[in-house]
């Protein structure tokens, strides 16, 4: 067992978090041009010309708590505000679900040596991507459904994994976006985490009732975060 943070996000525990439903409602489908200057094309994973273009994705908006300092994995200076959301997300083309975006938001005081760390062991295990697409670590949702128990936010990764159909009635039929693959869920998913399971007492030290306003993530600029688009 590797060391995680011990300091959550407590807006994503079981006893505050959203009804399953309202989670599967709340689900978008979402595309954006992934586009470097010319003279970067090539020069990292994320700038390879196979891993930019078009890029359809689904996501689900998750609170981050409103005062985050001491954070290194969310750093702003005034007059910038921290964001008060950030996005899970699951990509249309295999279905493979960010683990950046989890940690982000289960651990948003996090160091950088603690993201480091993560996404080292990561790139060890066999259900991760060897692509970095949008400068995110891709797993499995397999993976990813192990992981979401470990951080506390099962039923928000499940609700993102979720075969019911993602509702595309706002848009127009021109615009379609093609959803990621539906994914079988395992026996063992059909259970949610209790607040009684350990992972729920972890420190959080904030208050678990403000209200947030959940802005749209942008892909290559994470804490950049604008308006909302369904």
């Amino acid at each position: 067992m590797r060391p995680l943070p011990k300091r959550i996000n407590p807006l994503i525990l079981p006893e505050v978090s959203p009804p399953y439903e309202e989670l599967l409602e709340r689900r978008r489908l979402g595309k954006t041009n992934l586009s470097v200057k010319p003279g970067q094309v090539g020069t990292s994973n994320a700038t390879k010309p196979e891993n930019l273009g078009m890029f359809e994705y689904a996501h689900l908006r998750a609170p981050l708590p409103k005062d985050l300092k001491g954070s290194e994995i969310f750093s702003f200076q005034p007059p910038q505000t921290n964001p008060e959301a950030y996005f899970l997300m699951r990509r249309s083309k295999d279905g493979y679900v960010s683990a950046t975006g989890m940690f982000k938001i289960a651990f948003p005081w996090a160091k950088q040596s603690d993201e480091k760390t993560e996404r080292d062991y990561l790139k060890t295990r066999k259900e991760t991507s060897s692509d970095d697409i949008a400068g995110n670590i891709w797993i499995s949702p397999d993976l990813a459904l192990e992981l979401a128990k470990e951080y506390g936010m099962f039923d928000w990764v499940r609700a993102l994994l979720d075969p019911t159909e993602i509702d595309q009635s706002a848009v127009s039929p021109e615009k379609q976006i093609s959803p990621p693959p539906k994914f079988k869920m395992p026996p063992a998913a059909s259970a949610t985490l209790t607040p009684s399971q350990p992972i729920a007492r972890r420190n959080s030290h904030i208050s678990v009732t403000r209200q947030t306003v959940i802005p749209q993530e942008n892909l290559w600029n994470p804490q950049a975060q604008t308006n909302p688009r369904a």
